[in-house]
């Protein structure tokens, strides 16, 4: 690693110094698994990183167990169980397998990787290597694969489990 780190002294901060006089190097490995076939079995089933573990690009660690959690919650409160488990997997196994490969190709830290290559030496400005436009565009793309878009989720129906009205955004 320390070639890649070789240029980090600050002054302030002595990065190949520090990497130099450290006593042992830890690797933590960023891992995934394919998708699995299934979730469901019986009465049970599975949901955050137990059902589709990911690199964790764009706080989807957390934030695909919440939306498995609400998704199963409503499926739950409207159906018998064997059909909302059903229901549940057949709704966000596929959006998480699609997560799972979209982070694979770094996700939305892809823009890191084009400013890299576009600019190994580094820049003054980002926009010199990158467009708003580029930028823009890979965050909503992958807002929308991720169910984080605006426009959507105020669109969408509501999640609750209880009848009534939705509130107001």
């Amino acid at each position: 690693m320390l070639p890649a780190f070789e240029r980090w002294d600050f002054g302030w901060l002595d990065v190949p110094g520090l990497m130099r006089r450290a006593e042992a190097v830890y690797e933590f490995p960023m891992v995934d698994r394919d998708p699995l076939e299934r979730w469901t079995e019986g009465r049970v089933t599975l949901l955050g990183d137990a059902a589709h573990p990911m690199y964790p690009i764009g706080s989807n660690g957390a934030s695909q167990a919440i939306l498995d959690a609400r998704r199963l919650a409503w499926h739950l409160a409207g159906k018998p169980w064997d059909a909302a488990l059903a229901a549940y997997e057949a709704e966000r196994r596929p959006a998480t397998a699609a997560l799972v490969a979209a982070n694979r190709g770094l996700g939305p830290d892809l823009v890191l990787e084009l400013v890299h290559q576009r600019a190994p030496e580094g820049f003054t400005a980002l926009h010199d290597v990158i467009s708003q436009a580029e930028l823009e565009g890979t965050a909503s793309a992958y807002k929308t694969l991720a169910g984080f878009d605006p426009s959507l989720l105020n669109a969408r129906e509501s999640w609750s489990v209880t009848p009534g009205p939705r509130p107001a955004a």
